[in-house]
């Protein structure tokens, strides 16, 4: 009995690990083991309590042979004889009075501790039930990709917007149909009023969606014009509408307002439902009215947690196709642009191989889905880029394929030379932290503290820099740091994923920096940030707001930070 109960405990604490707490691999296959075991005690208990204890009590009612005959004959027997049979034959009485008396008690305990296994029973019961359907959602959590591949997913979305041109990412899964894009130029604010006189514009795709693709393609419109809202139209799909609007002419001072975050899982804390959701992207849909872009920092995907499923592309499509046919992020990424920067969960856990398989496979399908409709990286093949809105300048490292190879730090060196004093703010994007805080396990290689020669390189350089910050994401915590360069850092995780409340450690003061602030709970956390290099364009101002679930349901920030900047040309 003990080892029934001990088996159970042990498969109910890794379904709720697994479901609630954290997505590990190593869980979900101690509880494929923990769940059989589980499920065969139970099952032999409730069997024995029921079945052998009746069998028991039919066996003791049994009627045995009575009355035989004595074939002996009979005796004369004296009256003396007859006299001391009499005796013992009252004695012989009152013994087996005595006997079923005894008996009939017996009987009762029997009946006592019958009913007594069978209530034990109806417990065990109950617990079967809590483990078949905890086994259930298990399998639903971790299956979910493969048995709902979204092999129709219709995507139309926005990518990056420059003020000349729009990048707009498609998903059709209709070969052999040509696919065409209408857009027009809207005027009238916020509502959906057609300049007059302005055609529709129609732009043809004539490349072929098919499987090798995964059905995708990114098209590129031109000749926009600056700070104009367009309307395009997906012909084929009615739902296939969203508004885009180009982006200032560049060095012109604007109000810019975008988020920033990384990690996200799918309907993680786990809840039984027929449509599961990203919670973060629905907490930061309720923001994106003002939003101007969404900059995600890595792990949009996890291909190894809970299960690695395989190195093939398709294994890595079906978890995009996952995240991208969630309710939220449907809504999210049709109205606002999502640029992309990918991390080790794009590939797998901790990746350092550059390219080894399976990295091939996967950055096939990050290429697909998130990297195509960036902007167009500086090496080919590669997915370091850099980009300007107005006067606000974006570079993307790429961190896991060459965390500082000798190409992208030249690049870099020398978009630091030119955006310095053209560019009234500057940010730096890296999937991994800057910072050396975190002093975790695996931080050695899975941060720039691992490589402290390079990390010292780069800030010796921009600590020159005016008006320089660096976005990162990737340790599941959030924290806000002054680096021993004086540019400052938000590191924002995870959008949608599990933290750890209890594991890790970060450490302020580590080389000289300075913790602005630190949070390491929360399931939901992003950042937005407003930058302002029109109200005073000399003195440009960055405001950064933290934003979790555990705090104002994310409706209001739980911390803000404000930056006055400093003269810049």
């Amino acid at each position: 009995m003990v080892a029934t109960y001990v088996a159970s405990f042990l498969h109910l604490l890794f379904s709720y690990t697994l479901l609630r707490i954290v997505p590990v691999q190593h869980l979900f296959l101690f509880d494929l083991v923990a769940f059989p075991v589980s499920l065969f005690l139970l099952s032999r208990d409730i069997v024995v309590d029921w079945y052998l204890p009746t069998t028991a009590a039919k066996a003791h009612h049994t009627p045995g042979d009575v009355g035989k005959s004595d074939a002996a004959p009979r005796r004369r027997l004296s009256d003396k004889a007859l006299s001391e049979n009499a005796k013992k034959s009252k004695a012989a009485e009152a013994g087996e009075a005595e006997s079923m008396a005894a008996s009939d008690s017996g009987c009762g305990k029997n009946s006592v501790h019958l009913h007594a296994d069978k209530g034990l029973s109806f417990g065990k019961i109950f617990l079967l039930v809590l483990n078949l359907v905890s086994f259930a959602m298990v399998l639903d959590f971790v299956y979910r990709p493969v048995l709902y591949p979204g092999d129709e997913l219709v995507v139309f979305r926005p990518g990056y917007v420059s003020h000349r041109s729009a990048k707009l990412h498609i998903r059709f899964p209709e070969p052999d149909r040509q696919l065409e894009v209408r857009y027009k130029e809207l005027s009238g604010g916020d509502k959906v009023e057609f300049a007059a006189n302005t055609p529709w514009e129609t732009h043809t795709i004539h490349q072929a969606l098919t499987n090798e693709t995964d059905y995708t393609a990114t098209l590129l419109i031109s000749n926009l014009s600056p700070s104009t809202k367009y309307l395009a139209l997906f012909r084929l799909k009615l739902h296939g509408t969203m508004q885009i609007k180009t982006a200032p002419a560049p060095g012109t001072p604007m109000k810019y307002r975008f988020a920033t975050g990384s990690c996200i899982k799918p309907n993680f804390p786990y809840t039984p439902t027929t449509s599961p959701d990203v919670f973060g992207f629905a907490n930061m849909l309720e923001h994106s009215d003002g939003l101007d872009m969404v900059m995600f920092l890595g792990d949009f995907i996890y291909s190894d947690l809970p299960f690695y499923f395989g190195p093939e592309p398709e294994d890595y499509r079906r978890l995009y196709r996952q995240v991208y046919m969630t309710k939220s992020a449907q809504r999210l990424l049709n109205k606002v642009p999502m640029l992309h920067v990918y991390d080790d969960h794009e590939i797998v856990n901790n990746w350092h191989e550059q390219d080894k398989p399976p990295m091939g496979a996967a950055m096939r399908a990050y290429h697909e889905y998130n990297g195509n409709p960036n902007p167009d990286p500086v090496e080919a093949h590669h997915a370091y880029y850099n980009f300007t809105v107005g006067n606000i300048a974006f570079y993307a490292w790429d961190t896991r394929r060459q965390c500082w190879a000798a190409a992208q730090k030249q690049h870099f060196m020398q978009w630091l030379h030119d955006v310095n004093h053209t560019a009234a703010v500057k940010f730096v994007v890296s999937s991994v932290p800057v910072t050396a805080g975190w002093t975790n396990i695996d931080s050695d290689h899975d941060t720039w503290r691992g490589y402290m020669t390079e990390r010292a390189e780069i800030l010796n350089v921009t600590q020159y820099v005016p008006n320089l910050y660096y976005l990162s994401g990737d340790r599941h915590e959030m924290a806000a740091v002054v680096l021993p360069s004086g540019n400052v850092e938000f590191s924002t995780s995870p959008v949608s994923q599990f933290t750890f409340p209890l594991i890790g450690e970060f450490k302020d003061g580590e080389f000289g920096e300075q913790t602005l602030h630190y949070r390491r709970a929360g399931h939901v956390k992003f950042g937005i940030l407003d930058v302002d290099t029109e109200t005073n364009p000399d003195a440009p101002r960055v405001t950064y707001s933290l934003y979790t679930a555990d705090e104002h349901g994310a409706k209001r920030p739980a911390w803000t930070y404000e930056s006055n900047g400093v003269p810049w040309r």
